[in-house]
């Protein structure tokens, strides 16, 4: 942040030039300033506090203790940034923290125009005063720079220093700084022009009279840190983007996860993003206007019958890495794969197809297998414990499951079984073609709890190994209760699935993903030895330097509590919610 300022305040050097001009402004939003023809909009309404949030986080006591950030500020590199605040003060006389609140303190805004293909940032500072010691001291500094090139020259009565296409301006409060000199030249015109009577007002071919921005302006939450604003719509007839939101996919899984919205922005008007910043971490909503008629046939298996499908309430185990519940009829996607997947990926699902109605001794895959299964599914992923276990893998990797629920359990359960113990079989022949060690089937039974596990029983050599192959991460199970359904990549976690309680339920929501850093730190730790050797392989460091760069990063993660994303569909818009949780104190 601190250098974008530097940049645009020494005569936007990476820009352009500088405009100057007294006229007296209006109290104008910055929408009123750009054309109509703005296309992406990004509007911080108080820059400053999240700076002091951002800089006077108690975590930063804790990152400024770190070894590896002592190290960093003895680069030459951090040296150099030293030198540039250094100078920075010298030159706007004052400290760079109450100089950089002064300028931003009463918003920050971003625009990017499809007519010019320009972008144009736009700061307000807290009064004239400090925009003008800004603008002086500054325009010296580019004088001395610019050399012939740094010579005012004249627009409507105004000083102008130019370089390049583009420029920046200053009148009274305000600080315009742009790529391109005729959207420059736009903005600066309204500005100057425009009538004090004209404030929170639209104003005739600028952004503030756009249809699309002024619906989606009346969504903005009051309080937001930062607002943003896409004209889809815009963007979809200008051929940007539309062919990719008409293709059909090249791959299943950007389907199942994507295809809804996918469907919904070849229609939507907007897009629209409110964030907010505090101590405890990040929230940002992405919401966009949705319609039932805009969901094709083939896609009804995102959202579900009348739109209401909902994630399912998921089995609750301590301290899971993460956890996805999602609603999608898969097996409406493969009957309609047709006419959602291209050529290329329709002739893979075909034999895939063939394939596994052969593993299901006939019964067609995608109508009486997959279609046994409810659209509600989740995904569990957790750290393994490894403690008194041998043979011991070198590389030490999460546990994951599928939880599913059984339509007609009665008919199901006896079907996977058997498919299961077949599947086990064939994984035996083809290890046994590769040298790898067999896997030994079990079955446990407890009350309703009906569960077929696997383990790989060790070659002697491997017994006793404390740096295994990584196939003894897996011992493949499956596990039975009333109609729940796991496939676990281990029996402990199958076990664990198939015993643990439903979480509360999170009506409403469609998709719904949780990452809990914790469990992330201590797998990675599991791993430490590990990601030190890889370090040293491929960025060539000496071990000191890479137990430096793994340390770091395990501090980082440290600093992360989780990590949350739902997509939930409130009436007439469909919304993206995502929150970001960090530690306060470490």
């Amino acid at each position: 942040m601190l250098r974008v300022l530097m940049i645009a305040g020494s005569g936007a050097i990476l820009l352009g030039g500088l405009f100057v001009a007294q006229a007296d402004a209006a109290d104008v939003h910055a929408s009123q300033l750009l054309p109509d023809s703005t296309v992406a909009f990004v509007e911080i309404s108080k820059p400053a506090e999240i700076l002091s949030t951002l800089i006077d986080h108690p975590l930063s006591k804790h990152i400024k203790g770190l070894e590896a950030y002592q190290t960093a500020t003895s680069t030459e590199g951090y040296q150099k940034l030293v030198e540039g605040i250094d100078f920075f003060e010298n030159q706007i006389g004052a400290k760079w923290r109450p100089a950089v609140d002064d300028l931003l303190a009463q918003g920050v805004s971003f625009a990017f125009d499809a007519a010019t293909n320009g972008s144009v940032l736009l700061m307000r500072a807290k009064d004239t005063a400090s925009m003008e010691n800004f603008r002086v001291r500054l325009l010296e500094l580019t004088r001395l720079q610019g050399g012939q090139s740094g010579k005012p020259v004249d627009y409507r009565g105004t000083s102008i220093y130019r370089l390049g296409k583009g420029g920046a301006a200053v009148v009274r409060e305000w600080l315009i700084v742009t790529n391109e000199g005729d959207l420059g030249k736009m903005v600066l015109d309204r500005l100057i022009d425009l009538k004090p009577d004209a404030a929170n007002e639209p104003v005739p071919g600028t952004l503030s009279s756009q249809a699309n921005y002024a619906t989606a302006y009346a969504t903005r939450d009051a309080g937001s840190d930062l607002w943003a604003f896409a004209n889809v719509e815009a963007v979809r007839n200008a051929g940007a983007g539309k062919k990719a939101l008409e293709g059909k996919a090249e791959n299943p899984l950007a389907e199942v996860l994507f295809g809804g919205i996918q469907s919904t922005l070849l229609h939507s008007p907007f897009v629209t993003a409110n964030v907010d910043v505090a101590p405890s971490g990040l929230t940002m909503r992405l919401s966009t206007p949705w319609q039932a008629d805009w969901i094709p046939e083939e896609r009804t298996y995102f959202f579900g019958p009348e739109n209401s499908g909902e994630a399912p309430s998921l089995p609750q185990v301590p301290e899971p890495m993460m956890t996805l519940g999602v609603y999608r009829d898969v097996s409406q996607m493969w009957l309609r794969a047709g006419d959602l997947f291209d050529e290329q990926m329709n002739d893979k699902l075909a034999e895939a197809d063939s394939g596994l109605t052969t593993v299901f001794a006939g019964r067609d895959f995608g109508e009486e297998i997959l279609g046994s299964f409810d659209p509600q599914m989740g995904v569990v992923v957790t750290r393994q414990d490894f403690s008194n276990t041998l043979p011991l893998p070198a590389i030490k990797l999460p546990a994951f499951a599928l939880v599913m629920k059984l339509r007609d359990p009665d008919t199901m359960r006896a079907e996977l079984r058997r498919t299961f113990q077949s599947a086990i079989g064939f994984f035996n022949i083809i290890g046994a073609q590769n040298g790898q060690p067999q896997l030994e089937m079990d079955m446990e039974k407890s009350g309703d709890i009906d569960l077929i596990t696997s383990q790989y029983l060790p070659e002697k050599k491997d017994r006793e190994s404390t740096s295994a192959p990584i196939f003894f991460n897996f011992s493949p199970s499956v596990g039975f209760v009333g109609d729940r359904f796991v496939l676990a990549s281990t029996k402990s976690l199958a076990r664990q699935l198939s015993d643990a309680p439903l979480a509360p339920d999170s009506a409403g929501v469609n998709t719904n993903l949780v990452i809990n850093a914790g469990p992330i730190n201590e797998i990675l730790n599991d791993n430490r030895e590990q990601l030190i050797s890889q370090n040293m392989l491929e960025e060539g460091h000496s071990r000191e330097e890479a137990e430096g760069a793994i340390n770091l990063l395990l501090e980082l993660v440290k600093c992360f509590r989780s990590a949350q994303l739902e997509l939930d569909r409130e009436g007439d818009r469909l919304e993206l919610n995502a929150k970001l949780n960090v530690v306060e104190s470490l």
